[in-house]
């Protein structure tokens, strides 16, 4: 496999640390963690993955814990966070060495019912945000609680943006500078099963340090975060340190032949909170936006929705949206996992849910190759990295990690 991105400044970095012996490992073990279901959706568990070696023999764990479908992953340090929701609405942690064992398992159920947690935020390993779909409360928790009269901790109070069903439907979220950012997707449920309303989104700001919302829109109203133009369904939201930018893809109603574009990318300037389209969808050519990953400036992914389970992954220049083609081998495949966070595994290359062949695709952003094909057995659902917390001694760096190490649809930030 090619090396990616490798100069003569990161190999002097490397010297420095190997011979003053800095804080911080320089190869710090790696473990992907994913979240899988069955194709019928009757059944789900996780998988555990090497990150190392890359030369085709890494170690596999298939069909870990067994339980329901409808399950996310996100993982910080040593462990690593599956979310149940469909009637069971609890977080159980893992260690990575002893991945079907659980440290702990607690319900995410406050007074109301269907709490359906979506993301976890992590500002340390005792302190993290569970967004919770079906709620107008985001909680506060402590990881490292030890009971669950100890895990919640506080909440956040979002009940300002919900729309006619009473919620405002939280999803993503990721944290920068010590703020907080939750996108709303505001979607009103009230019509039942295949009539919602999709209103305008915003993406709500929060002071990690006092958990009090930042009043960005300046108006001293209910609604004081960022208002997303253009899209709709709030997917994924991705900062990219390099040029200081949020990224934010929206999927619209998940139909591409009508309302494309509805579905797109957004980005917001980190400090102005300026918004700027990047790209719609485009009904005829690839459909709506489902997932992205932004790799760099000028380097980024998004998957076009042309229908159930038929999807293309495709790579465009993000600083215009445009240089848009397909990536080959990844054409017209069910592709999961791209509509939550986004992140790299340490060799810098891009891990994607290819549920057609029930196997994570590795994909080498260089030159648009999957570099090595993983069996997952069960579809792949979302990917998780877990890396040792010793490698920073006893820290995880909570701006590179942007809150949570989740999405199926991984790249690297350069």
């Amino acid at each position: 496999m090619k090396e990616f991105n490798t100069n003569t400044k990161a190999y002097f970095l490397l010297a420095v640390f190997m011979v003053f012996g800095m804080a911080g490992a320089v190869n710090a073990e790696q473990m992907a963690v994913v979240a899988t279901a069955a194709a019928d959706f009757s059944s789900g568990a996780h998988s555990v993955i090497s990150v190392e070696p890359v030369d085709g023999s890494r170690t596999v764990q298939n069909e870990l814990a067994p339980t329901g479908s409808d399950i996310t992953v996100v993982a910080y340090g040593d462990y690593f966070y599956r979310m149940e929701r469909s009637g069971a609405q609890n977080i159980t942690k893992y260690h990575v060495d002893e991945p079907t064992t659980p440290v702990w398992q607690y319900s995410t159920e406050g007074d109301e019912s269907n709490s359906n947690p979506h993301d976890m935020i992590f500002v340390n390993s005792e302190k993290a945000y569970v967004l919770r779909y079906g709620s107008t409360k985001a909680w506060i928790v402590n990881p490292s609680a030890t009971t669950e009269a100890e895990f919640k901790i506080g909440e956040l109070d979002l009940s300002a943006y919900a729309d006619a069903d009473g919620k405002p439907e939280m999803h993503s979220g990721t944290i920068v500078d010590n703020r907080l950012f939750i996108t709303l997707q505001r979607v009103d449920f009230t019509g039942g099963w295949g009539n919602y309303e999709y209103n305008i989104p915003y993406v709500a700001v929060f002071d990690v340090t006092t958990d009090t919302e930042m009043d960005i829109a300046d108006c001293g109203c209910a609604m004081k975060g960022v208002e997303v133009p253009s899209i709709t369904n709030l997917g994924v939201i991705q900062y990219l340190e390099t040029n200081d930018m949020i990224y934010l893809q929206g999927m619209g109603d998940y139909d591409a032949s009508t309302d494309a574009g509805i579905s797109g990318i957004i980005s917001i300037d980190a400090d102005t909170y300026g918004t700027n389209v990047v790209l719609t969808g485009e009904a005829g050519t690839y459909g709506a936006v489902s997932g992205m990953v932004i790799v760099s400036e000028a380097k980024g992914y998004f998957i076009g929705y042309a229908g159930w389970g038929d999807n293309t992954l495709y790579s465009f220049d993000p600083s215009c949206g445009c240089s848009i083609e397909a990536v080959p081998g990844l054409e017209n495949k069910s592709i999961a996992g791209m509509e939550t966070g986004v992140y790299t595994d340490k060799n810098g290359m891009v891990w994607i849910c290819n549920q057609t062949e029930a196997r994570v695709d590795i994909l080498n952003p260089a030159d648009d190759t999957i570099a090595e094909s993983v069996p997952t057995s069960l579809n792949p659902l979302k990917v998780a990295f877990t890396e040792s917390e010793s490698a920073n001694n006893g820290d995880v760096d909570d701006e590179d990690d942007g809150g949570s190490d989740s999405g199926c649809f991984i790249g690297v930030l350069k």
